[in-house]
C-alpha cells in the first residue's frame, strides 16, 4: 500500500499493485514479458559494430593483406629511413634535382632525418612496423590532447582513408596533426607551444602560417621563439652534413611539385585539371593563402569570443593553400579542426570518409581532384563557421517504459480495460 498526504493534511491510502495483478486476483508482481528488440538496442548495437568492431578488423585485414602481397608498410617511410642513415654518416640525403623521378624521394629538411635517426639503428622490416605502432598512437593521442572524450570519433577516425593510408605508408601526417593539437592546446605556453611548432614547421614547411596566427592573436613571443627555433634546427641540423644540398635545395622544391603537383589533391592540382597551367594555378592558389592570411587578422582584430579557434583553422586552411602538394594522407590533418570545433561525434566526422572513392593519387582526373580538394575544403569551412552547426549524435539509452500508475491501473481495471 502506498501513502501520501490528501486534502486538510488527511493521509490517503491508494493500492500499489498493478492491472495485470488485479486481473490475476492477486497482489504478486507481474512477470515482464519478452518483447522484440528496441530501435535504440539495434541503433546501439549498430553503433558498437561499426565504429568498435569494423575499424581494428579492418586494420588488421589491411596490414595482413599487404604482407601477404609483398608489399608491407613503409612505402613511404623508406626514403626517410634512407636519409636518416645518410646524415649519421655526415653525407647528403638529397638526390640531385634533374635525378629527381617520383616522390619516393627524400625531400623533408635535413631535421626530419635526424629526428627520425633512433629508427634508423634498427632493420628497416623491424623500424617501419614500429613506426606504424607509432602512427597509430599518434592519432589517438591527438584526440586525447583535444579533449575528445566520445569513442565513435576515434572509431570514425580509424576509417578515414587518410589515416590509414598514412599507417599503411609510413608518412608522418599523425604526428604532424599531433604537433597541432599540442600547439592549439598549449598555445599560451612559452615552452611547449615554440618548441613544438618550430619542429613542425622544420619538418614541413607549409606549415609556416602558424605564425601568422601567434602574431595577429598577439602571441608575439611565442611566434618568434617558435621562428627562432625553427631557424636554428635547420641551419644546425643542415651543418652537421656540411650544408650538403642546401645550394640546390629550392630547385629541388620546384622540380618535386612540376613533377607531381598535377596528381595530388591541391588548389594547384584543381587549377591544372581545369585547363590553367601551372603558374597559373600556382599563382591562384598563393592569392588564395594571402586572402586567408589577412582573414587570420581580421578574425582577430574583431576580438569575438570564438576568434582564436576560427583564426587558427583558418591558418591550417592556409598551409592547404599554400602546399603545391596535397597528397591523401595530408588530410588526416583534419582531424584537429574537427575535434576542436565538435568534439562529440555529428556528421562532419564522416566526410573525409568520402575519400575512400579516390583512394591513392588523383593522376589529375578532374572529378578526383575536385573531389578532395572538396572535402578538406568544406571540412576547414564547417569548422570555421559557427552558424554551421551540425547535431551532433547522441547515445540513445533504451530506457524501460514508465510503470502504470497504480491508481491509473486500477481505474482501467474497473473501466474492464
Amino acid at each position: 500500500m502506498g501513502k501520501r498526504a490528501g486534502v486538510g493534511g488527511i493521509a490517503v491510502f491508494r493500492p500499489s499493485v498493478n492491472a495485470t495483478a488485479i486481473e490475476r486476483g492477486c497482489e504478486a508482481e507481474a512477470v515482464p514479458l519478452l518483447s522484440a528488440p528496441s530501435r535504440s538496442g539495434l541503433g546501439l548495437a549498430a553503433t558498437r559494430l561499426f565504429l568498435g568492431v569494423v575499424p581494428p578488423a579492418l586494420l588488421v585485414l589491411l596490414v595482413v593483406a599487404r604482407y601477404l602481397t609483398g608489399t608491407k608498410l613503409g612505402f613511404d617511410y623508406k626514403p626517410l629511413w634512407d636519409a636518416s642513415r645518410h646524415v649519421l654518416h655526415g653525407a647528403s640525403p638529397y638526390p640531385r634535382p634533374e635525378a629527381l623521378i617520383d616522390e619516393h624521394q627524400f625531400v623533408y629538411p635535413p631535421l626530419a632525418a635526424f629526428l627520425f635517426a633512433p629508427l634508423a639503428a634498427l632493420p628497416f622490416a623491424v623500424a617501419a612496423p614500429l613506426l606504424a605502432v607509432v602512427e597509430l598512437a599518434a592519432t589517438g593521442l591527438t584526440l586525447r590532447v583535444l579533449g575528445v572524450r566520445d569513442w565513435r570519433c576515434y572509431g570514425i577516425v580509424l576509417l578515414w582513408y587518410p589515416v590509414l593510408q598514412n599507417f599503411l605508408l609510413g608518412s608522418i601526417t599523425s604526428l604532424l596533426a599531433l604537433g597541432l593539437a599540442v600547439v592549439w592546446r598549449y598555445r599560451d605556453s612559452r615552452r611547449a607551444a615554440p618548441v613544438t611548432l618550430a619542429t613542425l614547421i622544420a619538418a614541413k614547411i607549409f606549415l609556416w602560417p602558424l605564425l601568422v596566427w601567434l602574431g595577429a592573436s598577439r602571441r608575439w613571443l611565442v611566434g618568434v621563439r617558435a621562428l627562432g627555433l625553427a631557424i636554428s634546427g635547420v641551419f644546425l641540423s643542415w651543418a652537421l652534413i656540411g650544408f650538403a644540398g642546401l645550394g640546390s635545395y629550392l630547385r629541388l622544391l620546384d622540380e618535386l611539385s612540376r613533377l607531381e603537383q598535377w596528381k595530388s589533391y591541391s588548389a594547384v592540382a584543381l587549377g591544372m585539371a581545369v585547363g590553367l597551367t601551372g603558374g597559373e594555378s600556382r599563382a591562384l592558389a598563393l592569392a588564395a593563402c594571402a586572402l586567408v592570411l589577412l582573414a587570420i587578422v581580421l578574425v582577430q582584430r574583431r576580438g569575438r569570443e570564438d576568434a582564436d579557434r576560427q583564426a587558427f583553422v583558418l591558418a591550417i586552411a592556409a598551409a592547404f593553400f599554400f602546399s603545391p602538394i596535397v597528397w591523401t594522407h595530408y588530410l588526416a590533418l583534419l582531424v584537429v579542426p574537427i575535434a576542436i570545433t565538435r568534439p562529440k561525434l555529428s556528421p562532419i566526422w564522416f566526410v573525409p570518409l568520402a575519400m575512400w572513392a579516390s583512394y591513392g593519387q588523383s593522376n589529375g582526373h578532374f572529378w578526383r581532384v575536385a573531389l578532395g580538394f572538396s572535402i578538406w575544403a568544406v571540412v576547414l569551412a564547417a569548422s570555421l563557421r559557427p552558424a554551421w552547426r551540425f547535431p551532433a549524435f547522441r547515445r540513445r539509452v533504451a530506457l524501460p517504459s514508465a510503470p502504470l500508475r497504480a491508481e491509473g491501473a486500477y481505474a482501467a481495471h474497473r473501466r474492464g480495460g
